[in-house]
């Protein structure tokens, strides 16, 4: 018998500030010229229930029962008041900018399921039926809208792994699941923060389903933390979720949600791995590649398009050990992503990003661990108007008291002041750059105490996180269940 509860509380308080001037060239009239104070708080509850009960029928087959209860609520209130540009004072409330929207979510999910385990192979099943009330309420320029939901959604799930010998097994899983539309989706009130989009919800939609296959394979021996492994991965979506665009003459759009079947994404992946040790001296080296393509559809002017992703991503690491005294990490990785669009403006896309680091580890003197994380990323899908590459060094510093049981650690990210947040997003209709203020350098401190002598000094001062770029070791050993 299980029972298993957990909860999460969280309140937001904001205060931002919008000045926002947007020109309309064909129809100087509808210009709009923002100075705005705006406030907002959010609440957000959810609590969480499972029990489960499980009995064994045999030596190799048990069944388990058991429901999933769960609880959620959030509110969002949020003003925008006009302000005085001169005087900084503050005039009305601005109703069409001002809103206030509650939701409600309580499930409960029965469910059972069927473990059958011989000698070289292990088959769960399982299967849930979830009944959900969804309540949304929401007032908007003295309107109130209510909008209750009830739903049912079933999941099924299929597991079948089979072990050839003690370092290697195939997996292979399949799953079918729905999901409910969020209620910024469902609730039919505009959104009309931004000039040139004006967001509308649709409490038509239905559920979104999915199904999902996976398949791996695995060979690894952990004596000598040497393996490799291969991975598919497809899903396939009806009634998924799009945006709809129309677009008016100034560029100008109204957008809401619709409903649309046939999107589908297929990923694979494959990693090679080697160990070589000789007295003090542990070397590791590996290779990576990972690949995905994307089929998407959504309308825009009415008009259905669809965009056809491709995106490959190599990698190569590598990491040096010399007894407790030195460990080192260099890297390299790259993602190349395609897209190609039909039946819309845009033709097609590519962009090309480089990831290079390297991480070092000292355990010298004795209770001492100075950890470095150096990378430099450069990305092709940036404007050149913005800077295409950086360079991102993380130190840290840990000290070890009381016979290594206790450490202090300080750490300082982004020790050049370089990071920074350009990005470009691609779309059917448009592609926008921009580059956000972000929080660069900082320092934090930290204390860890270890209870229990569970470890060897140097594995617990790596599970501590005690490297520079907080990576955990690759090649660490998994449980063999």
């Amino acid at each position: 018998m299980s029972f298993v509860f957990s909860n999460n509380n969280t309140k937001n308080d904001s205060d931002g500030f919008n000045d926002i001037k947007t020109i309309f060239t064909m129809e100087p009239d509808k210009n709009v010229n923002r100075y705005q104070k705006t406030s907002g708080k959010n609440v957000s509850d959810s609590y969480s229930m499972d029990l489960e009960y499980t009995e064994p029928i045999t030596d190799s087959l048990r069944v388990r029962f058991g429901s999933d209860l769960d609880w959620q609520s959030s509110s969002n209130d949020q003003k925008t008041y006009d302000v005085d540009r001169l005087t900084e004072e503050i005039l009305d409330l601005n109703s069409s900018l001002t809103t206030y929207t509650t939701s409600a979510q309580n499930s409960v999910a029965p469910k059972v399921g069927i473990t059958l385990r011989k000698s070289n192979y292990t088959l769960n099943l399982d299967s849930k039926t979830t009944i959900v009330n969804f309540d949304n309420y929401s007032l908007y320029m003295g309107n109130e809208t209510q909008l209750n939901k009830k739903y049912v959604l079933p999941f099924a799930s299929a597991q079948l792994r089979y072990k050839f010998s003690k370092s290697k097994n195939l997996t292979f899983k399949y799953d079918y699941s729905n999901a409910i539309p969020s209620a910024n989706y469902l609730m039919p009130i505009v959104n009309l923060n931004n000039p040139l989009n004006s967001i509308i919800g649709n409490p038509d939609l239905d559920l979104i389903e999915k199904n999902s296959i996976n398949f791996n394979f695995r060979n690894f021996d952990f004596r000598t933390r040497s393996g490799y492994a291969f991975s598919l991965k497809g899903d396939y979506f009806d009634n998924d979720i799009v945006s709809t665009s129309v677009f008016d003459a100034n560029g100008r759009r109204t957008t809401t949600y619709v409903n649309i079947s046939g999107n589908y994404s297929l990923s694979a992946g494959a990693n090679w791995n080697q160990s070589i040790k000789r007295d003090e001296h542990v070397l590791r080296y590996g290779i990576g590649l990972n690949g995905k393509y994307s089929f998407n559809k959504g309308y825009t002017n009415a008009v259905l398009y669809n965009a056809k992703s491709t995106a490959i991503s190599p990698k190569l690491y590598f990491t040096y050990e010399y007894g407790e005294l030195l460990t080192i990490s260099p890297s390299y990785g790259l993602s190349f992503n395609e897209t190609h669009y039909e039946n819309t403006s845009a033709n097609s896309t590519s962009a090309v990003v480089h990831r290079a680091g390297l991480q070092t580890t000292t355990y010298w003197p004795s209770n001492l661990i100075f950890g470095n994380d150096f990378g430099y990323t450069y990305n092709s899908n940036i404007s050149d108007d913005f800077k295409k590459d950086f360079y991102l060094w993380n130190a840290s510093l840990s000290y070890g008291f009381l016979q290594k049981t206790l450490y202090a650690k300080i750490k300082v990210y982004d020790v050049l002041n370089q990071n920074q947040s350009a990005t470009r997003t691609i779309s059917a209709t448009s592609v926008r750059d921009e580059e956000n203020t972000v929080l660069k350098r900082y320092v934090m401190f930290s204390v860890a105490y270890k209870i229990g002598n569970f470890a060897s000094e140097k594995g617990s001062k790596r599970r501590g996180g005690e490297r520079g770029g907080e990576r955990g070791d690759r090649g660490e050993r998994e449980r063999d269940i």
